[in-house]
C-alpha cells in the first residue's frame, strides 16, 4: 500500500487524522506507545518499515478510504492522475466531520498538507477545490490564533474562487474573511466585506442568509440597533427560504438549529440576553447530534452567554 520511500511521519499523521483514528487509538491497535508514534508523526524520528506496516494494517481496514490513492495524492498530487481531485475531496469531507467531533487543533496539520496538495492541482482544473480547502484552512488558523495565516488563506480562497467563477465559493470565502476581521476587532472592514459577500450574485441562498445574520451582528455590535433589527428580519426571511434546499458541501451546517443559535448571537448583542439564550437553547436541541458538542458551536454559545456550553441539557 505505502511506497516506503514516499512516506514521512507527517503523511502518516494526515492519513490517520483523515481516517478518524486518534493517536492513542492507533497506539492501542499497533502496540507502539503514543509518545513514540507522536515523535515519528512530527518528524522527530525516522519512519521504520514496521511502523509503516502497522499503519497499513490499521488504516487499510477503513472501507470509506482508498488509502493507496490517498497516499499517492498527499505525497505527490501532481502525479496522482485524474483521481486526485476526488481524493482530496474525500480527505476534506472526512476532516470537516472529524473537526465537528474533536475540534480544530488536531486537524490543522492535516489540512495544511491538503491545502498544498489542492493548490498543486489548480493547473489541472482544481481552483474550485483549492478555494474550498483554503477557506476551511482560514477558519482553522483563525480559531488557532494564527491570524496572519488565516488572512492569507482566506484572501487566496477568494482569488481562487474568482478564477474558477464559482459565486458560492466567492461568497463563502468573503464570509469567513469578514468573520475573521470582526473577531479581531476590525468591525468596519468586517461590515465592508460582509456587504460585498451579500452582493455576490447567484450564490447559494444559505450563504446569503448567513451573511445577513453576520451583518445584523456587526450592526448590533456597532450600536446601530435600528439597522441591526432590520438586518435580522431580512436574515430570518432568508433562512426560512433555505428550508427545502439542498445545502452546499461547504455549508452543510446551515440547518434550522444553526440559524436559531446565530439569531441568539445577534439578540445577545442587542441586549436581549434572555431571549437570546432561549433561542439558542432551542436551536441546539434541534441540531444533528454530531454538531451538539462541536468546538464551533461552543464558540457561538459563549458569545451569547459565557456560561453556555455544548453539554447535554445546556
Amino acid at each position: 500500500m505505502f511506497a516506503e520511500s514516499d512516506v514521512t511521519g507527517h503523511l502518516l499523521r494526515e492519513l490517520r487524522v483523515v481516517a478518524g483514528v486518534g493517536l492513542r487509538q492507533m497506539s492501542g491497535k499497533t502496540h507502539y506507545s503514543p509518545s513514540y508514534l507522536s515523535e515519528i508523526e512530527n518528524g522527530k524520528r525516522p519512519v521504520p518499515a514496521a511502523v509503516i506496516a502497522a499503519y497499513r494494517d490499521v488504516l487499510g481496514n477503513d472501507p470509506a478510504l482508498d488509502v493507496d490513492r490517498l497516499t499517492a495524492t498527499i505525497a505527490d498530487p501532481s502525479s496522482a492522475g485524474g483521481s486526485a481531485l476526488e481524493d482530496i475531496t474525500v480527505i476534506l469531507e472526512r476532516t470537516r466531520r472529524l473537526e465537528d467531533q474533536i475540534g480544530t487543533a488536531l486537524v490543522i496539520p492535516a489540512i495544511r498538507g491538503i491545502d498544498g496538495a489542492a493548490r498543486a492541482l489548480v493547473p489541472a482544473g482544481g481552483a474550485s477545490l483549492a478555494s474550498e480547502v483554503a477557506t476551511y484552512r482560514g477558519w482553522l488558523e483563525h480559531v488557532a490564533g494564527n491570524f496572519v495565516l488565516a488572512d492569507k488563506a482566506l484572501t487566496d480562497a477568494v482569488q481562487l474562487a474568482e478564477e474558477f467563477g464559482d459565486a458560492s465559493l466567492i461568497e463563502h470565502a468573503l464570509s469567513f474573511l469578514a468573520y475573521t476581521a470582526w473577531h479581531r476587532g476590525d468591525t468596519a472592514r468586517a461590515l465592508d466585506v460582509t456587504d460585498a459577500a451579500i452582493r455576490v450574485p447567484r450564490a447559494h441562498p444559505a450563504l446569503g442568509a448567513y451573511d445577513r445574520y453576520q451583518q445584523a451582528e456587526l450592526l448590533a455590535a456597532e450600536g446601530d440597533h435600528v439597522r441591526a433589527v432590520r438586518a435580522l428580519r431580512r436574515a430570518d426571511k432568508a433562512a426560512e427560504s433555505t428550508d427545502s434546499l439542498d445545502l452546499p458541501r461547504h455549508g452543510y451546517w446551515y440547518v434550522e438549529g444553526f440559524w436559531a443559535v446565530q439569531r441568539g448571537v445577534v439578540l445577545s448583542l442587542l441586549g436581549r440576553e434572555s431571549e437570546a439564550v432561549r433561542e439558542a437553547t432551542a436551536g441546539v436541541a434541534t441540531l444533528p447530534p454530531e454538531f451538539q458538542h462541536s468546538e464551533w458551536l461552543g464558540i457561538m454559545l459563549r458569545r451569547i452567554n459565557p456560561e453556555m456550553h455544548c453539554s447535554k441539557g445546556m
